[in-house]
């Protein structure tokens, strides 16, 4: 069963992406986008237990269906897909395909049928719409709580420290999300309940605010927010952000300015590291240091040690046998471990990232911190994936120091 679903999709996945805009619609086009969005409205009233017919082929659930001795077999959709029936472009028919539901009801729209995926008024949500994004809220504020030492019960899914996480032998296995993505919980539109995509803060914010949740990806009311940005201490409100952070005049990678040197910071790694003579085959040091581990550490969602530990096994490398250009790449180690992570808007607050709190094992990096953005608050700290604190919590100072909330400063 898994051979033929496995087969369809990239055929699918092909004529989608040879789909381009109709300028001259042909005769069964418009026929094409109703047929689907009636469809569409069928699978929302299936579920695993629906009778259905031998070779059948629906959406259940948001998953790909095949109907085998008249119970349907469902195969998931990756990551940020759902199931979808949508109208053919070169011939009268419909297909039924793993897709964004954004694509979908563009899809449809362009055939001149209106009401979006399902043919409905737009404005009028489902039963189960407020429920799913509310839903969503409440698992995002669960995985605020989650770290990859959490227990978990066997194929248990979720969003730890911004990746997708799956629990296996009692222990959740992490892949990291795309740069500029972090996992969350968003609302299923055609049915309900939720599903586990890597998607961008801002589009999440958007789903659930379709659904008419109030409160933003964690449910939380402007009334919390504001008890929360009251609970920061008065000293930090006029405190500048250059006063309140260590930085060095020979960090040359650390800019107060928008994150586009990310990719910079990662490839003076690459090219020193594949430069160094030193065994560059083991543990692939290269690119998992800079292009994939040492710019996902950079990012928002990432554990407040991660940028640290990266910075720690750049050193490690550059101490190793073969090594010929050790301090030239513990230089550019330092640099990195100075370079700010990035900071989001999380429900109208900007909070500074977390401090790392345990001592690196290099003595080159004791007392080297992360730079925090220009127009953080210096008062509060969190990220999305960490509940917001205010200064004076373990958190807002560097590793070894102690928070002065009458001065908002780290002594």
């Amino acid at each position: 069963m898994r051979f033929f679903s496995f087969a369809i999709l990239p055929f699918s996945l092909a004529v989608l992406a040879a789909a381009g805009p109709v300028d001259k619609r042909a005769s069964f086009t418009l026929q094409n986008g109703k047929d689907a969005q009636a469809l569409n409205a069928k699978f929302a009233s299936l579920s695993a237990n629906s009778p259905c017919n031998s070779g059948e082929v629906a959406c259940v659930g948001g998953a790909f269906a095949q109907c085998a001795n008249g119970k349907f077999v469902m195969t998931p959709c990756a990551g940020g897909l759902t199931c979808v029936a949508l109208p053919l472009v070169n011939s009268p028919g419909t297909s039924v395909t793993c897709d964004t539901e954004q694509d979908a009801a563009d899809r449809i729209a362009r055939t001149g049928a209106s009401g979006g995926i399902r043919g409905r008024d737009l404005g009028a949500r489902a039963s189960f719409t407020l429920q799913n994004g509310k839903d969503a809220q409440a698992l995002n504020r669960k995985f605020q709580s989650l770290n990859a030492n959490s227990p978990c019960q066997e194929g248990e899914n979720a969003c730890v420290n911004g990746g997708f996480a799956q629990c296996v032998g009692g222990k959740f296995v992490i892949t990291p999300c795309n740069t500029g993505l972090t996992c969350m919980a968003l609302p299923l539109v055609l049915s309900p309940g939720t599903s586990l995509v890597c998607d961008t803060q801002a589009d999440a914010q958007a789903r659930i605010a379709a659904t008419g949740a109030s409160g933003g990806l964690f449910g939380r009311s402007e009334s919390e927010l504001e008890a929360r940005a009251a609970k920061a201490p008065a000293a930090c409100k006029a405190k500048k952000r250059e006063d309140f952070t260590e930085r060095s005049e020979e960090a040359a990678l650390v800019r107060r300015i928008a994150q586009s040197d990310l990719p910079a910071v990662a490839n003076s790694w690459a090219q020193l590291c594949r430069a160094s003579g030193g065994d560059i085959t083991t543990g692939d040091p290269c690119d998992q240091l800079g292009p994939i581990g040492g710019i996902n550490a950079l990012l928002a969602n990432a554990d407040p040690c991660a940028q640290q530990d990266i910075a720690d096994s750049m050193i490690d490398f550059a101490k190793s046998k073969g090594v010929k250009n050790k301090d030239a790449l513990i230089k550019n180690a330092i640099a990195y471990r100075r370079h700010a992570r990035n900071a989001l808007n999380i429900n109208g607050v900007t909070p500074s990232t977390p401090f790392c709190q345990k001592a690196p094992r290099n003595p080159e990096l004791k007392g080297v911190v992360n730079a925090q953005l220009d127009g953080v608050d210096p008062g509060l700290f969190g990220a999305p994936n960490i509940a917001i604190f205010p200064f004076g919590q373990s958190g807002s100072c560097p590793f070894g120091k102690k928070a002065n909330v009458k001065t908002c400063s780290c002594e």
